[in-house]
């Protein structure tokens, strides 16, 4: 009876209760390896499986918030590698491992991660080359997505600027590493999309590892490139780095500096075609304007310009001739109808009939508008007469003749030949024509009787 009153009995959940915490207590870290078995994804975000070898085989759960950690998605038959604590689900007394971290064995979690989702969105036709767009002819407004403070942004900013593109950069300062860091660049994708304005959009950062490349292997960066309705450039890492950033966007660019170089060379391009453009009109301009003075020096060395010029002078000094002429007698006119209509004043102001020098103011007045139309009349008929001498004088113009197909023959002294018996066969002749000189040799000579 003793022996019945000393022995303390448990209750199931208390047993249940101590060995899960013992469990708890001596088996908080361990890492398990084996066969990933029944495996099931519930809707609730939680997975649930068996962990097995040939021998035996563990029951195990991952819970929602450690699921989306995952960077890969376990399958039935996957070796596999946990982390986690031994526990016991007291309800059932079901013994199970709880999960907080996996990864495939061999691999490695991140690359079979890349290879699952690169196959997913392949199979979506992210990567089909008839959905990517070229980039514009000339970028004026770039957009960028990474870090304000790595090597990356300096070295596009450095090759922009050595090329003297015209370009407006536009950046949006992201996280391009850890966690977090893929929401911050596909944010900085749809900020950018949203702003307007924007030619194209430059998303990457400078080398790293697996591990600091990552944000740009994440489904959310994916697809924010896939629905930019602005062409984007993918430059991440070196040249040797690959990401599934790169298959989805519109261009690749082996490296950031590669990307600047892209968008940069057409305006470098242009650049070049317009200096090319410009030196040619120079060298025309050039060229039209000494053909023009060569042509201008000739013909102003021409005895037959200089006697047109003598003509012009003689014109115009009698043109002037005559103009002072008509001014003076206009003024002469002028001062004696004046000194007339003083001496009329003066006489009627000694009379004082106002009737009468009413009438006769009158007719002064009249006969004042006379002499003015007669004055008129004279001075167009003068200038009519000399238009028209000018007129026959540009008809006599050596240089009119030669316009109409007319030309002057002169020897070597300059003197103008007007008659055969001036030359000899062999003497040497210049031929002004219209539009230059030629330089002939006399080979005959022919009389023309009755001349």
């Amino acid at each position: 009876m003793a022996e019945r009153q000393s022995r303390k009995v448990l209750s199931v959940s208390d047993v249940n209760r101590l060995v899960a915490g013992m469990l708890g207590e001596f088996f908080s870290d361990v890492w398990v390896e084996g066969e990933v078995s029944n495996f099931k994804a519930y809707p609730s975000g939680h997975f649930y499986f068996a962990l097995k070898d040939m021998d035996a085989q563990l029951p195990a759960v991952c819970f929602r918030s450690a699921a989306a950690k995952l960077r890969f998605r376990p399958e039935d038959g996957m070796q596999v590698v946990v982390h986690g604590r031994l526990d016991l689900y007291q309800v059932s007394g079901k013994f199970q491992i709880v999960v907080d971290w996996m990864e495939p064995k061999g691999a490695g979690a991140l690359q079979k991660a890349f290879e699952q989702l690169k196959k997913k969105l392949a199979a979506e036709g992210l990567f089909a080359e008839e959905r990517k767009r070229p980039l514009p002819r000339l970028v004026r407004v770039l957009g960028i997505v990474t870090s304000p403070a790595g090597a990356a942004i300096h070295d596009m900013l450095t090759t922009l600027g050595r090329h003297r593109a015209p370009i407006e950069v536009v950046l949006y300062p992201a996280q391009v590493q850890g966690e977090g860091a893929a929401e911050q660049i596909a944010e900085g994708l749809r900020v950018l999309n949203g702003r307007g304005g924007v030619d194209a959009i430059i998303v990457g950062r400078g080398g790293g590892s697996i591990e600091d490349l990552w944000p740009f292997n994440e489904e959310v960066v994916a697809r924010a490139i896939a629905a930019s309705p602005v062409p984007v450039i993918s430059a991440v890492g070196h040249e040797v780095d690959f990401t599934i950033s790169d298959f989805v966007a519109d261009v690749r660019a082996a490296t950031p500096t590669a990307a600047a170089e892209l968008v940069a060379g057409p305006w470098e391009e242009v650049r070049r075609g317009i200096v090319e453009a410009f030196g040619v009109i120079v060298e025309s301009i050039e060229q039209l304007l000494a053909d023009g003075e060569q042509r201008l020096e000739t013909l102003v060395k021409d005895r037959a310009f200089e006697v047109v010029r003598s003509r012009l002078i003689e014109l115009r000094q009698r043109v002037e001739r005559q103009t002072v002429v008509g001014e003076r007698a206009v003024r002469q006119k002028v001062r004696m109808a004046l000194a007339r209509w003083n001496e009329l004043g003066r006489r009627l102001t000694v009379q004082h009939p106002g009737e009468r020098l009413a009438r006769q103011r009158a007719r002064l007045q009249v006969q004042l508008a006379a002499l003015e139309r007669r004055m008129t009349m004279s001075l167009v008929r003068s200038a009519t007469r000399l238009a028209r001498s000018a007129g026959r004088l540009d008809g006599l113009s050596p240089l009119a003749s030669l316009g109409r197909g007319y030309s002057i023959c002169q020897k070597p002294d300059g003197a103008v030949v007007t008659s055969v018996g001036q030359v000899e066969p062999g003497d040497r002749i210049g031929v002004r024509v219209s539009d230059g000189r030629l330089e002939c040799d006399v080979m005959g000579k022919q009389e023309e009787s009755g001349k």
